[in-house]
Order: C-alpha cells, then sequence, then structure tokens
C-alpha cells in the first residue's frame, strides 16, 4: 500500500478476501444509491457519464484515491459541467506550490476557482512576512496530466 496512491491500482493490489468485501460493500452501496434513483458505477467502469454517476474510492487515511478524485472533477470541468460553469467577477485562486524552475524563476502552481487571469495582471500573494504584490510575466500550462516541468506550452 503507497500513501498517495490511485485507488484502482490499491485495489489490484489486495487480496482475494479484501476485494470481496469491497464489492459486497459497493453491492451495498449502488443499491443505496439505485433505491433514492441514481445510477451508480465506479469511475473506471462509468462508460455513461452524462446519466451515470462516477463512484471514486478514496482513504481519509492514506489519501489514496485523491488524485482519482481531483482527476475526476476536472475532468467533469472540462466536459459534462462545461456548460454549467460560469465566470464570476471575483478573482479567486488556490495556490498549490511556490517553487523556483531554473530558467523560469519563482514560478506558482494554482487552481483558478474563479474569475480570468492574464499576463501582465497585478496579483497580491499571502507571504510568511506580508502580502507579496508582483505582476503575472507567463501562463505556463502543462501538458495534461503531466508534471509542469515536463516541458509544455508557454
Amino acid at each position: 500500500m503507497r500513501k498517495d496512491a490511485n485507488s484502482r491500482d490499491t485495489i489490484d493490489s489486495q487480496g482475494t478476501n479484501s476485494k470481496d468485501h469491497l464489492e459486497a460493500q459497493l453491492a451495498k452501496a449502488v443499491l443505496a444509491f439505485n433505491e433514492q434513483g441514481f445510477n451508480v458505477a465506479l469511475y473506471w467502469d462509468n462508460n455513461s457519464p452524462e446519466d451515470t454517476l462516477s463512484l471514486v474510492p478514496t482513504s481519509a487515511i492514506t489519501g489514496e484515491g485523491l488524485s482519482d478524485l481531483i482527476f475526476n472533477l476536472c475532468r467533469m470541468g472540462q466536459t459534462t459541467e462545461r456548460e454549467k460553469l460560469e465566470e464570476k467577477d471575483i478573482f479567486e485562486c488556490t495556490v498549490l506550490e511556490v517553487k523556483v524552475i531554473e530558467g523560469l524563476g519563482t514560478t506558482i502552481d494554482i487552481v483558478l476557482v474563479n474569475g480570468v487571469i492574464k499576463v501582465g495582471d497585478t496579483i497580491v500573494i499571502s507571504g510568511l512576512n506580508g502580502p507579496i504584490r508582483t505582476n503575472i510575466r507567463a501562463l505556463l500550462t502543462p501538458f495534461p496530466m503531466k508534471e509542469m516541468r515536463v516541458k509544455g506550452e508557454y
């Protein structure tokens, strides 16, 4: 069991008894959702996400499956829920990581929640010694499902 692993790999690495127990509990959960009028399936078995909800197994203790959950939320935002997303006037983002990359300098990985960000905008970020005011010099977009350090489009 690897910390922060994806749920499918973790389940595949389990013994027969654990897999049988998971299948029995999953069948109970699927039945409970069906009784409430919802079609559900594990996200890797869901062939019709438009009318079937995806179940993403996660563990709050080990963090397993959280990468799957974030992946599925991002995918929904780009596919099935795209038309429901709306831009708001209030800018809001979450800073994931601040790092120095050779050739680029200090970079900030963010998840944009509301608003639009573009080159030349002035932003203010909370720092350890007070607010940091800076201008956006470039927006770097990694290839899908790749680390930012893997060269994408600049």
